[in-house]
């Protein structure tokens, strides 16, 4: 009896061991176990559901100027990052004219915070030395939105095409759409679970396999010039200085490639994008809701707003490209909006914006783009 009690105390240990070290070996940092984190899906186009900021760019459909990486990457590396020569910028003025007024004190605050700064005193000085380039890969970051009066953080994964103002070291720091502040992304990549929603839909060029993060350079080290991709002509690249706004860009004969950290995906591993995209039917949609359905197929997206008792406040009564036809992947769409009520799902309100709604989401933007002009202007 005495043995068997033994040997029975023997497996009782045995399995406290194996279950202790099987715990262990879950939350090992990068390890098959590793805890997953929670990372929500930020689609090109989409506006943010609380904004800091309302319209301070576009951002663009890439096509061949889209790179499938993987792995982690300097902030300075040559062809990190897109820009264009065309007219359009991200308007790095009129986010400090915005901070900068005496009824956005709040956000402000917030906004400094969240970039790290020491107040908002900081803030003229800080926006001058960003530079506006257009992300290339699909981008893990730490984003913000601004709920209840407080920048409430979170991981997100930018998707290739949105126009960001990266800081001196290379390091996204801004959202264009939004002007959500940005910082590193702190997890490991592979620990990223992507989450897609009906505003944020899964995007045809998505794969979980090719995520970056950025690194950013040596603070003893920031970078000085951006080697970019242009996204117009991708044979070809851009050298911008960093806090220009591109418009002394000085063109290079080749399009610079990134230090890839590993071996880079061959065309065949490549997403092949369409050529044409059918328009989805949103008439009669909530402008949110057609917003994103458009977005999630590519395609660029502007509302204007058309007084009416005839539809439902806040409902698309147009569209300027017909239902079910096609269209190349980032043509415009502009979208007639009923006014005179709610804007629809996920568009933010004038307490969200701190602008007293003076700026709709979604206007027309003449240019269309942003990522950085050697012809347009932005402040700073």
């Amino acid at each position: 009896m005495k043995r068997i009690r033994g040997r029975g105390r023997t497996v009782v240990a045995l399995t406290l061991v194996l279950a202790v070290l099987g715990l262990l070996a879950g939350k090992c940092p990068g390890g098959k176990g590793a805890e997953k984190v929670a990372v929500k899906a930020v689609a090109r186009g989409v506006m943010s559901s609380a904004p800091f900021f309302v319209r301070l760019g576009t951002d663009i459909a890439l096509g061949a100027a889209i790179d499938y990486l993987t792995g982690e990457f300097g902030g300075g590396a040559p062809g990190l990052y897109g820009g264009t020569r065309d007219a359009g910028h991200c308007d790095k003025g009129k986010l400090v004219e915005f901070l900068e007024k005496p009824e956005n004190r709040d956000k402000a605050k917030e906004w400094a915070e969240a970039e790290d700064l020491d107040g908002v005193g900081e803030i003229r000085g800080f926006v001058k030395k960003l530079t506006p380039v257009v992300l290339r890969a699909d981008t893990l970051v730490k984003n913000h939105d601004f709920k209840k009066g407080r920048a409430t953080a979170f991981d997100a994964l930018l998707e290739a095409g949105i126009a960001v103002l990266v800081d001196r070291l290379g390091n996204p720091a801004v959202q264009c759409s939004c002007g959500n502040p940005l910082a590193a992304y702190e997890k490991d990549i592979d620990e990223a679970d992507v989450n897609f929603d009906d505003r944020n839909r899964k995007w045809a060029s998505y794969d979980s396999e090719k995520l970056i993060k950025v690194r950013p350079a040596p603070e003893d080290e920031p970078v000085e010039v951006y080697q970019l991709v242009d996204v117009e002509d991708p044979d070809e690249g851009l050298a911008r200085d960093a806090g220009s706004d591109g418009t002394r860009d000085e063109v290079l004969p080749e399009a610079p490639d990134p230090t890839t950290p590993s071996v880079t995906p061959s065309p065949s591993d490549s997403v092949t994008l369409p050529e044409t995209v059918t328009v989805p039917d949103v008439l009669e949609q909530p402008a949110g809701d057609a917003q994103a359905a458009l977005a999630a197929e590519g395609f660029q997206v502007a509302t204007v707003e058309e007084v009416t008792d005839a539809a439902t406040p806040g409902t698309v009564i147009a569209q300027s490209l017909e239902p079910g036809t096609e269209a190349p992947p980032g043509s415009e769409v502009i979208l007639t909006v009923a006014s005179g009520g709610d804007t629809g799902a996920g568009s933010p309100t004038p307490e969200e914006t701190g602008d007293g709604g003076g700026e709709s989401v979604g206007t027309a933007d003449p240019s269309g783009f942003v990522g950085g002009t050697a012809d347009g202007g932005s402040v700073g």
